[in-house]
């Protein structure tokens, strides 16, 4: 089951058993759209290395250029960090940011985390299976039948937790999704965060 939430509080809705995922909508701020559309930000983000970080903690803001909506995404991060930290209790989290030009895991998968924190700052989002009755056997393949009505994405903006594999007694219910096509748009900024012990 997916729920969609109105507020930071209520993403604990994924320590329900039946959750998988929790949606929290969220819009982005327009300083932030207006430094993603840039270059300059694309070539810097894609120069970013992945991160572990402490909770509290975000990339070094002379990584990146100092242009209007640099704090924006730089405050996100971390507190899309110190989000999954409190709900883990975990003290440190690991980040990356990727630029995509392509799909980057276009096949239908599961992640072999705990709990993952997914926002895409740009583009189409993330997508995901309602899966009811669905043979995880097919996950990986290329001609996956997938019914249209059972498929669900999130918009740029909103933040996603998604249980992985790893997740306690979840062993074979992993959220199953994918990165959408990007082909002929501009390119997709993502954000994925993991705890770490």
């Amino acid at each position: 089951m997916a729920a969609s939430v109105s507020d930071l509080p209520a993403l604990e809705r994924i320590f329900d058993v039946d959750c998988h995922l929790v949606r929290l909508p969220r819009a982005i701020p327009a300083a932030l759209a207006d430094y993603l559309d840039n270059p300059a930000t694309h070539a810097a983000l894609r120069a970013l290395p992945r991160k572990s970080l402490s909770s509290g903690d975000t990339f070094d803001a002379a990584s990146l250029p100092a242009h209007p909506g640099r704090r924006d995404l730089l405050d996100d991060v971390r507190l899309c960090g110190e989000l999954l930290c409190d709900l883990t209790g975990s003290l440190r989290f690991g980040a990356r940011i990727e630029v995509l030009d392509r799909a980057m895991c276009p096949r239908w998968h599961v992640d072999h985390v705990s709990l993952r924190l997914l926002v895409t700052w740009r583009g189409p989002a993330t997508e995901w299976l309602d899966e009811d009755g669905f043979d995880r056997s097919l996950l990986g393949s290329e001609d996956m039948p997938v019914d249209p009505a059972r498929l669900r994405q999130a918009a740029a903006g909103d933040i996603l937790l998604l249980k992985g594999e790893r997740w306690p007694r979840n062993a074979g219910r992993g959220v199953i999704h994918r990165s959408p096509c990007v082909e002929g748009t501009a390119p997709r900024v993502v954000a994925a965060f993991d705890a770490l012990c």
